[in-house]
């Protein structure tokens, strides 16, 4: 199918069932924004182009499972099939700013379902307590209050930036500090022992026996440590390679359960839904072989540990036998240096110069460590010394202030229940009631948010109203409800109202009726779009693998002519 929408206003009616949500919810996903509710019978593997205008410059969005590609006019932009890679190029393309810290603590672009979010009333999630328009809303750590914020210009750019700095310096330091304290009390269990020392002994005290066995005891105490430090990291080795057979023998186990789960379901409902995280994807050939190359790799890595680990051990097994020879050597040192002076022995003198040493050591590390911990307080310190700064330089309450004013002239309009604490309202919380009321309630929260947003009587995005009869409205305040809407969105904005009914006082500029007997998808339109969107996506392919489709047709048609 295609559709044509009109710059400002426009009415997409008909009955449930006849698509409506399955076209718009469909024009999001061409741009990865994924909203939540499930499309019964839709296939979502369907080709999704759209085309739509950034300051004057005309681009179209493609999807196709996972493969994303921006063009501008005949131009590709870029193609890809990582959301993270998408995300950069989407937000370049429509001055999308803001970065926010994901679940892996990386500073990125926010996605577009950050994008979109303020501007599109989901059936499926917007009509609910909590923020559930978009599924892909969780990759990012609190996502919701800087979207708003950055969108109402409640906080500056450099405030998402400075808070996201702020964060990772928070981390290193509390690392810092614990590591200190660490350090800390270790030196004072050392100093403990210290103290029970008899006394430090001085080497001039054994002169006359070292004098004899210095060549000895230099190269026994240098082979000890040595093979001291070996042992260590070869017994730590081999427990670390042991648990990471542990942990692989586990990971295939769970791989070849989770693989017979997609393939079942692959199957029975010819679609691949990852145990993991529930995500939906094509029950493709390439899709499962991937999953199969991921158990080959990981059953190599497998093999890989159990030889490095037979390795180790033996390693280790030689080691320990050099060190019973080592220790027999040590013995008869120990017999030859066993001459008293009074109470205290040659053991006396090793044991308070290993002590010291170690003190010593310590000592420098917990200096190292406190100076790392001051210049990481000092970053912090100059952190928030900036947001004090942007507080005082940008004023956050105005526009907070505007959008609860607006909130509260919304509510008195829809008839909604005043919340309560509405002049402390937070711009990210959603207003909640039981009833008829809550419908009415959202649509005012989200017309606030319009009005605290627009700038020169337009919005970043087109506003997406997708049903709002929710929550048993009847026809007066849904009569009342739609023409509220229509006037409070602003005049320069791009508005697409989904309903069941032709509602006329909506006063749309173009009209487009669904009807439930009639496929929303046609053949006579699939051979007039067919080849340009196969086009976009063969074009996309090509760049990724590589390949230049026009030189390998002409290659192609060379050598059928020379067959000829």
């Amino acid at each position: 199918m295609e559709l044509h929408l009109h710059p400002h206003k426009n009415l997409l009616w008909g009955p449930n069932g006849a698509g409506k949500s399955a076209v718009l919810k469909s024009a999001f996903r061409a741009f990865d924004a994924e909203p939540h509710g499930v499309l019964p019978g839709w296939d979502y593997s369907a080709i999704v182009a759209v085309d739509f205008t950034v300051n004057g410059r005309d681009f179209v969005a493609v999807r196709r499972d996972d493969l994303r590609a921006l063009f501008e006019g005949e131009q590709l932009l870029g193609t890809t099939t990582s959301s993270l890679s998408w995300n950069a190029l989407f937000a370049d393309t429509v001055g999308f700013r803001l970065h926010l810290v994901d679940r892996d603590n990386r500073f990125r672009p926010a996605a577009p379902a950050n994008f979109f979010l303020p501007f599109f009333i989901n059936q499926d999630g917007s009509f609910e307590k909590e923020w559930a328009t978009f599924d892909k809303l969780k990759q990012f750590v609190s996502p919701v209050a800087p979207t708003l914020e950055y969108f109402a210009e409640i906080r500056p750019l450099r405030y998402f930036e400075l808070k996201a700095d702020e964060q990772s310096a928070k981390r290193t330091e509390a690392e810092l500090r614990v590591e200190l304290a660490t350090l800390q009390r270790t030196r004072l269990r050392v100093r403990k022992n210290l103290r029970g020392l008899p006394v430090k002994l001085s080497a001039k005290e054994f002169q006359h026996e070292v004098k004899e066995l210095t060549a000895q005891l230099g190269k026994l105490a240098q082979a000890q440590d040595g093979l001291r430090r070996t042992i260590v990291e070869d017994q730590d080795l081999g427990s670390s390679l042991k648990e990471q057979i542990r942990l692989s023998e586990a990971a295939l186990k769970e791989h070849a359960a989770d693989f017979k789960f997609a393939a079942d379901v692959s199957v029975t409902d010819h679609r691949f839904i990852c145990p993991t995280c529930h995500a939906e994807h094509d029950d493709s050939f390439h899709t499962f072989l991937g999953l199969a190359e991921d158990a080959r790799e990981l059953a190599i890595m497998k093999s890989r540990l159990e030889a490095s680990l037979e390795s180790t051990q033996q390693r280790l097994e030689r080691n320990r036998r050099k060190a019973v020879g080592l220790k027999t050597d040590y013995a008869n040192l120990q017999d030859l240096l066993a001459t008293k002076r009074g109470r205290f022995t040659f053991d006396d003198f090793l044991k308070s110069r290993s002590a010291f040493v170690a003190d010593e050591q310590l000592a420098k590390e917990e200096d190292q460590v406190a100076k790392e911990l001051t210049n990481s307080s000092q970053l912090l310190r100059d952190m928030r010394g900036e947001l004090r700064e942007l507080a005082k330089t940008h004023d956050s309450e105005a526009a907070l202030a505007a959008f609860r004013e607006h909130f509260a002239q919304a509510i008195a309009v829809m008839d909604a229940d005043r919340p309560d604490g509405i002049e402390k309202w937070r711009i990210d919380k959603r207003p909640y009631s039981s009833g008829s009321r809550r419908a009415r309630a959202i649509i005012a929260y989200y017309s606030a948010l319009w009005r605290a947003i627009e700038r020169n009587q337009t919005l970043p995005a087109p506003v997406v109203i997708d049903s709002p009869n929710q929550g048993a409205q009847d026809r007066p305040h849904l009569q009342q409800l739609l023409t509220s809407i229509a006037s409070t969105a602003p005049s320069g904005a791009q508005v697409i109202l989904a309903h069941e009914e032709n509602a006329e006082q909506f006063q749309a500029d173009r009209v487009i009726e669904f009807k439930s007997d009639v496929r929303i998808l046609s053949r006579e339109k699939f051979d007039e779009l067919s080849p340009q969107l196969f086009g976009y996506v063969e074009r996309a392919r090509s760049f990724l693998a590589g390949v230049d489709p026009v030189e390998e047709v002409s290659s192609l048609d060379g050598e059928e002519q020379s067959d000829d």
